[in-house]
């Protein structure tokens, strides 16, 4: 585009050199002052107006160039724009460049209703939980295809029993900490890879050390440990994510839970998980992105320990939820997100919200 302007411009001033040149020569010697030839203004009036169209098309041209200009853009700002719509959907597919500091908020409003069994005869009620979580992370950069991170979630939970019976809970939950890698780079267009590792600590109230007649828990009550694999691709305008991973859970040991003043139970092993999830990131504008989402996940069954009694089993779970989130670029800092999860697996939903901040030390 700018060599054809170049030659463009360089035949105009050629055009106007000759015209005024062819001008001078053919122009009337014996002219009085205040008298012109019909036919030579008529000459020297096409010729402004050709070079006015030339200077027109030129202008055109220049301004079509430099559009062209403003929209192409570079492969570093493609993998930035890559990370903006990725981060609306999670923090473990983003990684930020060495010695950058991370501080996380995010805002967890979950609603699931369920059916409870109670006496005999049986009466079935309905139960009602509404679960708030406020969960402060931090990641830190150690390079620029490691970092590491923490999380503290606080939880207040509210729980309804019928029209009759209303619990509620507000304390610390489970703690988690573990480390992001980037194994290796991706080419133009190639798939991005990273893989976290995790760990759950019970730091909440244990469900398996509380009185469910009076309390609720707050944490799962036992040590958990992840991997995940996660995976994206841009394919403009979209980008495609998934992920893939493996939960193993420790057992829960030394109880003394009483079900009865006799029957006590002493230990659970806890069903180890399986997860996978895949969804598309679109970004509308250079500030905002809409996201599509599907997670599943496979718990096996937990087997329970009594003193009395013959060892239960749960049974094989699984869970699936489909997700739609939008992320708004507030500054080079800041990218907030929206979330809104239903489970195809229940009737109950989730509320998300995040505002991560990021700063370079």
């Amino acid at each position: 585009m700018k060599k054809r302007v170049s030659v463009i411009v360089v035949l105009l001033c050629c055009f106007i050199t000759f015209g005024i040149s062819h001008a001078q020569e053919q122009a009337p010697e014996n002219l009085e002052p205040g008298t012109s030839g019909s036919g030579q203004g008529f000459g020297n009036q096409e010729l402004l107006n050709r070079i006015e169209d030339l200077e027109k098309r030129i202008n055109e041209m220049t301004e079509e160039s430099r559009a062209r200009r403003k929209l192409e853009i570079t492969e570093q700002e493609r993998e930035e724009k890559e990370k903006e719509v990725l981060e609306a959907v999670s923090r473990d597919y983003s990684m930020n460049p060495k010695h950058t500091l991370g501080l996380d908020y995010s805002l967890l409003y979950q609603y699931s209703p369920s059916e409870k069994y109670l006496g005999q005869p049986l009466i079935i009620q309905r139960e009602i939980d509404h679960t708030i979580k406020h969960i402060i992370s931090t990641s830190y950069s150690v390079l620029d295809n490691l970092a590491v991170s923490t999380s503290i979630p606080f939880v207040y939970r509210y729980n309804e029993l019928g029209t009759d019976t209303e619990l509620d809970e507000t304390d610390i939950g489970d703690i988690s900490a573990g480390f992001t890698v980037q194994p290796f780079k991706s080419g133009e267009g190639g798939i991005r890879t990273t893989v976290s590792v995790s760990a759950a600590f019970p730091t909440g109230r244990s469900t398996f050390k509380i009185n469910p007649a009076t309390e609720l828990s707050t944490g799962d009550g036992i040590y958990a440990f992840s991997v995940t694999g996660n995976f994206s691709k841009q394919i403009d305008p979209v980008v495609a994510f998934w992920n893939a991973g493996f939960t193993y859970k420790m057992d829960a040991t030394g109880l003394d839970y009483k079900l009865t003043d006799t029957i006590i139970l002493e230990k659970v092993e806890t069903g180890n998980a399986f997860f996978f999830g895949a969804g598309l990131g679109y970004a509308l504008s250079y500030k905002v992105s809409v996201n599509s989402s599907f997670s599943y996940t496979y718990n096996f069954s937990t087997k329970y320990h009594y003193n009395q009694l013959a060892p239960a089993e749960s049974g094989d779970d699984v869970s699936a939820t489909i997700s739609f989130g939008l992320g708004w670029k507030v500054s080079n800092r800041t990218s907030l997100s929206f979330g809104l999860g239903y489970e195809l697996t229940g009737s109950g939903f989730s509320l998300t919200f995040r505002a991560p901040f990021t700063f370079v030390l």
